[in-house]
């Protein structure tokens, strides 16, 4: 009976990992009392496993069915990209990733859920865009990859907008490519990307059929991503991303795929990221300004005068 137990946990747990790799996660507590219900059972081995895969199964013919009722439309998504984009007055960039970006491009609506809205900033600008979200009053420590870490790496962090979930991970120039950083919240699992292109191949212009322009991961780089995931809207947008200029069957087939490492993230930084010091955001010069003195001018050069005036008495 022990070596049987040993074969029903090893399927079990092999099962789960299937499921992981397509994004599912199984908590603990519904594993262990999965074991429990068919540990020592007298059931021919065989009859236990075909139990086993029909729960798992219809648990995630349950998942998917879910799936299409939660999330959030892609006229909600985009307007919460608007708004990001409008609190973003300074000078660090965030640029789009993930499957919002093809129907961007295309100009038409994708017709499923989104779960949430994915972007990505350069590592050196991190600190200016938490500082955005904090004086909109959207940045909550707890859903910040410093709160966790125990190495020191930021993964990035999420804030809620609208009720949408904004992910904004982090990327980094390195000799050998570009490393990404992404925050995995839900799980608290930090997530590192190691990709063999040059900056100018990674962080891409676009051009989309209704003439706006969008900086963006490159599509290329987005069906590596979804290739790697492969779950059934992955296969949706890796459609439609064909459908875009200048991506074709050949180009994908060349794409190279990123090393992923995933660390799981147990610390409680929460006093130091509650408690991060404020820094001043760069907000670039309107270009629109020469020749015209503007309030904020005006302010500066009135409160000059009330310094030299009370200097001099």
């Amino acid at each position: 009976m022990e070596e049987k137990n040993k074969i029903i946990e090893l399927y079990i747990e092999e099962k789960i990992k299937e499921l992981e790799s397509m994004s599912m996660y199984v908590p603990n507590e519904n594993k262990e009392k999965l074991l429990m219900a068919f540990m020592n059972r007298n059931e021919d081995i065989n009859v236990i496993k075909t139990r086993i895969d029909t729960i798992f199964n219809n648990s995630v013919a349950a998942y998917k069915e879910n799936l299409e009722k939660i999330g959030f439309t892609y006229d909600d998504v985009v307007k919460v990209y608007e708004k990001v984009n409008k609190m973003n007055k300074t000078t660090a960039k965030l640029y789009l990733r993930g499957g919002l970006v093809p129907y961007l491009l295309l100009g038409e609506p994708s017709n499923r859920k989104h779960n949430n809205l994915d972007l990505i900033c350069n590592k050196k600008d991190t600190a200016m865009i938490r500082e955005v979200f904090r004086k909109n009053n959207l940045y909550d420590p707890k859903r910040d990859s410093l709160t966790y870490t125990i190495n020191n790496i930021d993964y990035g962090f999420q804030v809620i907008v609208d009720g949408i979930k904004v992910n904004i991970a982090v990327y980094e120039e390195k000799e050998n490519g570009i490393t990404e950083y992404i925050f995995d919240c839900h799980n608290r699992i930090g997530i590192i990307k190691n990709i063999n292109v040059k900056l100018s191949e990674y962080i891409v212009p676009y051009v989309s059929s209704d003439n706006k322009k969008y900086m963006s991961v490159s599509l290329e780089l987005i069906v590596a991503d979804k290739l790697m995931l492969n779950r059934d809207k992955d296969k949706l947008d890796i459609e439609k991303i064909k459908e875009c200029n200048g991506i074709s069957e050949d180009k994908i087939k060349k794409i190279p795929l990123p090393i992923v490492k995933k660390i799981k993230l147990v610390g409680d930084n929460l006093e130091f990221t509650s408690t991060m010091p404020r820094i001043k955001l760069e907000v670039p010069k309107k270009q629109d300004s020469k020749g015209f003195i503007n309030i904020g001018t005006i302010l500066l050069l009135l409160a000059v005068i009330a310094c030299i005036i009370l200097g001099n008495r």
